[in-house]
C-alpha cells in the first residue's frame, strides 16, 4: 500500500474508532429505568464493543505494519524505544479489550456489575486517547526532524 493510501486509511480508521468510542461512552451513560433497559444497554454495549475491538485491531495493525511506526524508525532511529513502548501499549489494549468483552458477554444482568465494567471501559478509552496523543506527538517530532534536520 502506498504511503499516501496508508495514511488515508489510518485516518479513516482513527475516525471510525473515535466514533465507536463516543458510541460506547453514550451507551454507558444511558440511565436505566427498568430491567428491559438493562438488557438493551447490555446488548448495545456488546454490539458496539465488538465493532470497537475489530476496528481497534485493524488500526493497530495498520500502525504497526507499514504504518507510522516503521516510518518513525526509518526516519528517526533514536525513537525506536518510544515506538516499541507504544507497540507494547497496543498489546495491552488488545488484551484489555478482549477481557472486557469476555466479561461483558458472560455477566449477569446486574446493574452494579455493569457499572464496574463500564468504569473499566472508560478507563481503557481514556488510556487509548492518551496513547493516540503520544503517537501524534512522536510522529510530528519525527516529521519535524526529517524536514528540518537535526538542528
Amino acid at each position: 500500500m502506498a504511503d499516501k493510501d496508508l495514511a488515508q486509511q489510518t485516518s479513516v480508521e482513527t475516525k471510525l474508532l473515535t466514533h465507536l468510542m463516543d458510541g460506547l461512552k453514550v451507551t454507558m451513560g444511558w440511565k436505566l429505568h427498568d430491567d428491559d433497559g438493562l438488557s438493551r444497554k447490555l446488548s448495545t454495549l456488546r454490539f458496539i464493543g465488538q465493532s470497537f475491538q475489530r476496528h481497534l485491531e485493524h488500526l493497530l495493525a495498520l500502525e504497526e505494519h507499514g504504518g507510522y511506526m516503521e516510518m518513525v524508525i526509518e526516519t528517526s532511529p533514536h525513537q525506536a524505544k518510544s515506538v516499541e513502548a507504544l507497540r507494547q501499549e497496543h498489546d495491552g489494549f488488545r488484551s484489555a479489550t478482549t477481557k472486557i468483552l469476555f466479561r461483558l458477554e458472560r455477566m449477569p444482568a446486574d446493574v452494579l456489575v455493569l457499572n464496574r465494567l463500564c468504569e473499566e471501559w472508560r478507563g481503557l478509552l481514556d488510556k487509548i486517547q492518551k496513547h493516540n496523543k503520544k503517537e501524534i506527538d512522536l510522529l510530528l517530532e519525527s516529521l519535524e526532524r526529517e524536514v528540518g534536520g537535526e538542528g
